[in-house]
């Protein structure tokens, strides 16, 4: 699929105010698709495979020549906005209010304006614990100028929808996109459930008695089907809805969802699950989902008998995600009252529960999810958000890192990371771009032991533990953050990072820390997957460097999703050229690039 012939027309986008930026950043692009308004291809020769990725001036492995029709290379591109010149210190740099995000949330509720009622009591509006963990941000290139959009929730009133200018701010297009009806929203996600090209949106809520599923119509315009696709979950009760996992379980090309709640019984009454596994019908019904919770093995109902704790059902950052490297990705869910769950991918046809044998779960209060390769050593670790306290020394986050053999070992201690406060959203990622995963962690509660809980920064620097940088690099308070979500808002190659707060306006920080090399590979397929969810990028140095590895779609799980790349600091080497290898899911089909030259966004087409 041509990376850019994705977007709706100019004409459509302009009526509704969302017109694509004058200064679009450069990519690269390994099908020169001339559709594309960054320009001619200048990516380097792919190894032979079935995929249509051209070559640039190399050649590959087989000796094939290079196209010769590539045109020269332009002028050096400009890969930022037009910002006023600045020299801040390496570190963070707030600059929520120039980017026009001071945004109101809404007012703290409380009993009884709340939106659920407690089982319990007579009064309406008296429960309102689940409100409390709101607070979510998800980015996505929704217009197709080369500058990712925001989705914000808020508490009252509807969700806004932020178009990025391209100059550093943002503009409010909700209304434009027909996004009014939104509010109390807890997971957010971005995906496309047709194939078509257009992303749609997945909201799950506290308060409604459904899901909402918002789908494009090409034009920018959202129209709310969530009952006609098979994803509202509607059980007649109310919903606590939290995170949302998007990926294709079984590699039949289409995307499939998990959704989670958090649902107390005694609190909220004896009520059907709305945790549930819904499969993409796929070509048969494009976009249409089915409910596959019981079929496939999944039964949250009964976690918490075994672990000893109140009857309920308390899922808060899940996520697909290959943990044993045979191709088919697991489910892996951190959630409350230690009912984290990993479930075994047995082909497709089957989620076996493996926590207990896999060593995981140990955290207690699991709530933000993220993955990435801690150690080094070719595949994913996992770390879960949770609740520290001197008074229990025993919790805390956990970084589970991945042995083999369906094995993992926790490893928080080592690392330095265990103690974040109340945690919420966590992503692994490389900050100051030295070829490491770093670890950010958003946190916050209302009672006064963590009210003064911010944003934590451990970075790797080569030694163990890893430091906490956070106040050294300029991340003044963040009070009650939960969502974190980690995006290029100004597209300079490194990643900044957005703080959603629960009842106050989010804190956008730009990164000032990175003067590495630094690339970003966005791969493209055909079918129900455009955009490549759960493929394996690799990237190393030439000719024998260290591999790095990234899986698209899982970077941060919970409230907070960021875009479908892979992301990769390479170090402050001026001369190295790298080897880029992409792995797609359900084809299992690769792309492998030498000679890639950094500092580029490089697009992969199969």
């Amino acid at each position: 699929m041509a990376p850019r012939s994705l977007g709706r027309s100019l004409a459509s986008l302009l009526v509704l105010g969302i017109g694509a930026c004058t200064e679009p950043p450069a990519s690269s692009s390994t099908t020169g698709d001339p559709g594309d308004p960054t320009g001619p291809s200048t990516a380097p020769e792919p190894e032979a495979s079935s995929s249509s990725a051209s070559a640039g001036d190399g050649t590959s492995d087989t000796g094939e020549p290079g196209r010769d029709d590539a045109e020269a290379p332009g002028p050096e591109p400009d890969l930022g906005p037009r910002l006023p010149p600045v020299d801040p210190p390496p570190g963070f740099t707030d600059v929520t209010e120039e980017a026009g995000l001071l945004l109101d949330s809404g007012p703290f509720q409380i009993a009884p304006w709340c939106r659920l009622d407690d089982a319990g009591t007579e009064g309406p509006g008296d429960f309102c614990l689940p409100e409390r963990y709101l607070g979510a941000a998800a980015a996505a290139d929704l217009d197709d100028d080369g500058w990712p959009d925001l989705y914000l929730s808020t508490l009252e009133g509807p969700d806004r929808l932020l178009r990025n200018r391209g100059d550093g701010s943002f503009e409010d297009v909700t209304a434009a996109a027909g996004l009014t009806a939104t509010h109390a929203t807890g997971g957010v996600a971005w995906l496309d459930v047709e194939g078509d090209g257009d992303l749609d949106l997945l909201l799950t809520a506290v308060g409604p008695k459904r899901n909402f599923l918002y789908v494009n119509d090409g034009s920018g315009w959202f129209q709310e089907e969530a009952v006609a696709r098979g994803v509202a979950v509607d059980t007649g009760t109310p919903h606590a809805g939290m995170g949302i996992a998007v990926g294709d379980y079984d590699l039949d090309g289409w995307l499939d969802l998990f959704v989670t709640d958090w649902h107390l019984d005694e609190r909220m009454g004896n009520a059907a699950s709305h945790d549930r596994l819904l499969h993409g019908r796929g070509a048969a019904a494009p976009g249409s989902f089915e409910d596959v919770t019981e079929a496939m093995g999944i039964d949250l109902r009964v976690v918490a008998p075994l672990v000893d704790a109140r009857p309920g059902e308390y899922g808060f950052g899940p996520a697909f995600v290959d943990l044993d490297d045979d191709g088919w990705p697991e489910l892996a869910l951190a959630a409350d009252f230690s009912t984290s769950r990993l479930w075994w991918n047995e082909g497709g046809t089957a989620f076996v529960d493996g926590t207990i044998a896999a060593g995981v779960a140990t955290e207690r209060n699991g709530m933000g999810s993220t993955f990435g390769d801690v150690d080094g050593d070719g595949d994913l670790d996992w770390f879960v958000s949770a609740i520290h306290t001197e008074r229990f020394p025993g919790l805390g986050n956990r970084l589970y890192l991945n042995d083999g053999e369906r094995q993992l070992s926790e490893a928080s201690e080592a690392y330095g990371v265990r103690d974040g406060g109340w945690g919420w959203g966590a992503a692994l990622l490389d900050l100051d771009h030295d070829g490491d995963l770093d670890l950010a962690l958003a946190s916050g509660w209302q009672t006064s032991e963590f009210q003064d809980d911010s944003l934590s920064l451990w970075i790797d620097e080569g030694m163990l533990p890893w430091p906490e940088r956070a106040a050294e690099l300029g991340v003044g308070a963040i009070s009650q953050g939960r969502g974190l979500l980690p995006f290029d808002y100004d597209r300079d190659g490194d990643l900044d990072l957005l703080v959603a707060s629960n009842a106050e306006p989010p804190t956008l920080l730009r990164n000032d820390l990175a003067t590495g090399h630094w690339l970003v590979v966005q791969a493209w397929d055909e079918g129900g997957n455009p955009r490549s969810l759960g493929a394996r990028v690799r990237v190393r140095a030439e000719p024998d460097g260290a591999w790095q590895l990234r899986q698209i779609g899982v970077g941060s799980h919970f409230f907070g999703q960021g875009e479908a790349v892979a992301h990769f600091g390479l170090g402050d080497d001026d001369e190295r050229r790298y080897e880029v290898e992409v792995t797609w899911p359900a084809s299992g089909q690769q792309v492998v690039l030498h000679g890639v030259e950094p500092d580029q966004w490089l697009e992969v087409s199969r």
